[in-house]
């Protein structure tokens, strides 16, 4: 049985790795067709970071406990002053000390 769910798997992650190159390599060559991007396009490919983001912590904030808003807080705070990633970092870095003392 697990002989079968490594080969099933193996196939998912390969699967996917594929589509994600093709979906990569597809969207360069479009984007490389055009001298200057188009206004619209760009400002909709910087908006791609602020969504992602969106995706990831709204669903936390709304479900989450006590450590989960004290990390958001946190990340929150950094983020007016400090750049994207240390703010990233400094929130999963609350969240997981805070776990980790059983918060």
């Amino acid at each position: 049985m697990f002989e079968q769910l490594d080969w099933y798997l193996m196939l998912v992650v390969l699967v996917g790795s594929a589509v994600t190159l093709v979906n990569r390599l597809a969207g360069h060559y479009i984007l490389a067709r055009f001298e200057p991007i188009p206004y619209r396009v760009e400002a909709a490919l910087e908006a791609v970071p602020v969504a992602v983001m969106t995706t990831l912590v709204v669903p936390a904030a709304i479900n989450g406990a006590f450590p989960e808003w004290v990390a958001l807080a946190v990340a929150f705070v950094l983020g007016l002053r400090l750049h994207f990633l240390i703010a990233v970092l400094g929130g999963i870095t609350v969240l997981l000390l805070m776990r980790q003392a059983g918060l």
